[in-house]
């Protein structure tokens, strides 16, 4: 079995979701982020998945979508890439000179927003067995990836992740891009609990869909603004391919 095949069997709690928050029915067939889809670019229905990135960018945003934007998505076979989070992100990988082939790109929390909202903390952020459910079964897409550089979207996703590994700890103190930005938005040789023999670069990013209303508040090196988080993708990348050679 392909091994994003294999993770999005794995990917259900076994004693359910949580309020609010729904089973993707089946992965849509075309791009889009796992758990929605395989998270894999280059998907064509009907062909075989493309080749697992191992080794390559795990990017992990917050969660999929609302289930109404599911539904659509899948009607139209995949994520359109003129949405915010897909243009925004992948016009800061052409200048940073990311091969979207080379990336997983999955979410933190597993399941669907009931409804039709999309933004604000996830429905099942406050539900620790929800929230141990998906930390766990992110150190198991570590495993498989095992990543050279690990991409954090937005500022929900940092302190989740933090609790998992000591090099990252410093990201759990305290919340928003100023604080990332104060603590180190780039952290390399990153360690996680249960995942053995492995360590990543991590770079904590805007979420792109919020890019162009966060962007002034990005401060790293003495750069600032798009300056700024053009400046972390690319030592992360070099930090990345430094660890690798």
């Amino acid at each position: 079995m392909h091994p994003a095949e294999a993770l999005w069997v794995r990917q259900h709690p076994s004693d359910g979701y949580p309020i609010g928050v729904l089973p993707v029915p089946e992965p849509i067939s075309g791009l889009a982020f796992f758990p929605g889809g395989y998270g894999l670019w280059g998907m064509k229905q009907g062909c075989p998945l493309p080749a697992f990135p191992v080794g390559g960018v795990m990017v992990l945003g917050h969660d999929f979508h609302s289930e109404t934007g599911y539904a659509e998505s899948r009607r139209l076979g995949g994520e359109r890439l003129t949405l915010p989070t897909w243009s925004n992100l992948l016009k800061l990988f052409e200048s940073a000179g990311v091969v979207p082939e080379h990336c997983f790109f999955t979410n933190l929390y597993m399941g669907l927003r009931a409804g039709t909202a999309t933004t604000g903390v996830f429905p099942g952020a406050n539900d620790a067995k929800f929230v141990s459910h998906c930390q766990a079964f992110l150190l198991e897409q570590l495993r498989v990836q095992r990543p050279a550089l690990l991409l954090t979207l937005g500022v929900h996703v940092p302190p989740v992740i933090g609790v998992l590994s000591p090099e990252l700890a410093p990201w759990v103190a305290g919340r928003g891009l100023r604080h990332l930005d104060a603590v180190g938005p780039v952290q390399t040789g990153v360690t996680f609990r249960d995942v053995v023999d492995f360590q990543t670069t991590a770079v904590a990013l805007i979420h792109p869909s919020l890019r162009h209303a966060s962007l002034r508040h990005r401060r790293y090196g003495g750069a600032i603004g798009a300056n700024a988080e053009l400046a972390m993708l690319r030592d992360g990348l070099l930090a990345a391919a430094t660890s690798v050679s």
